[in-house]
């Protein structure tokens, strides 16, 4: 399969970023630094490649790290009382409840994205912070922490779902109708409406993968650091975007490239991670991570020719 060549324009950053890197920092290329960087990216990459989809149909979704910390903290709350195992199933249908809400008030509501789930996201922090009295609940059920901890072949075994998940993703954009579906109603939601596609189904369901992975995303996270907390997530919705449109999908909608957000999560936290190896305090490595992101960007635009070309790699 070949990649579409703003994919290509990326790649070629990341391994230019790699080589300076390697060459700047002794310690990046080591096992350590290497399996640590996967687990953290695995989860911004889980919640990246739902929120392709998103963005690509047109929406937005500002919620997900205040949901991801709330269906943490449901886990750590919930276990010591019911087990782990439906504990872990409450805090999956905490998300997906968390999605079907945004996806109703917004499909069927038919209210702006951006508003909905900038809402959302005060009231999921807020409920988080209010059940928790604003405590972290440090104490986990044995071999849980497999889940963020555990490896699979000398592979984090976040890193191993997440490739999955993006292998899922991939096919489903590239040879499902839904996929088309998705493109078509980024593209123009009312030409999508007159056509007879499922708009409503199809908006709702894509906000309820959103909160499902933001709740995969939260166990994976909760296992990592041992602790469920009601500020966990902060920010991470910002780099969940920034990793989707640096890696090609724009934010009008209508296309997209699941592959480009797979090197947008790479291309953020490989630069991010390396930046803290060499020292380099969080305003420089702000501020760097901007110049990369607009680079980044005026070299996908010179790539992708046709900036009206729909794609779903």
């Amino acid at each position: 399969m070949s990649l579409p060549r703003r994919d290509v324009g990326l790649l070629a950053v990341f391994l230019l970023l790699l080589i300076t890197l390697s060459a700047a920092s002794p310690w990046f290329l080591t096992a350590d630094n290497l399996q640590g960087l996967a687990r953290h990216l695995a989860e911004i990459g889980l919640v990246a490649c739902a929120m392709t989809f998103i963005i690509m149909a047109g929406g937005i979704d500002l919620s997900v790290g205040s949901l991801m910390a709330l269906c943490g903290v449901v886990f750590g709350l919930a276990w010591s009382v019911v087990g782990p195992w439906p504990a872990a199933l409450l805090a999956l249908m905490t998300g997906i409840m968390g999605g079907t809400l945004n996806g109703l008030l917004i499909s069927v509501g038919h209210l702006p994205p951006l508003v909905v789930t900038l809402a959302t996201m005060a009231l999921f922090r807020g409920v988080a912070l209010g059940i928790s009295q604003g405590q972290p609940v440090s104490a986990l059920p044995t071999g849980f922490d497999w889940l963020g901890q555990g490896m699979v072949g000398g592979i984090p075994v976040q890193f191993c779902i997440w490739l999955a998940v993006l292998s899922c993703s991939v096919l489903t954009a590239r040879r499902l109708s839904w996929g088309r579906w998705v493109r078509a109603i980024g593209d123009n939601e009312r030409a999508a409406r007159f056509a007879a596609l499922p708009v409503v189904r199809v908006q709702t369901l894509l906000y309820i993968l959103t909160g499902l992975s933001s709740a995969v995303a939260a166990l994976i996270f909760t296992a990592r650091v041992s602790t469920a907390k009601a500020d966990a997530g902060m920010g991470f919705e910002l780099e969940v975007i920034t990793a989707v449109v640096l890696g090609g999908t724009p934010i009008t909608g209508g296309r997209g490239s699941l592959w480009g957000t797979f090197l947008g999560v790479l291309l953020l936290g490989t630069l991010r991670n390396g930046l803290t190896l060499l020292g380099v305090s969080s305003v420089w490595q702000a501020m760097l991570a901007g110049v990369v992101l607009v680079a980044t960007a005026i070299l996908n635009q010179r790539l992708s020719g046709d900036s009206r070309e729909i794609t779903a790699t």
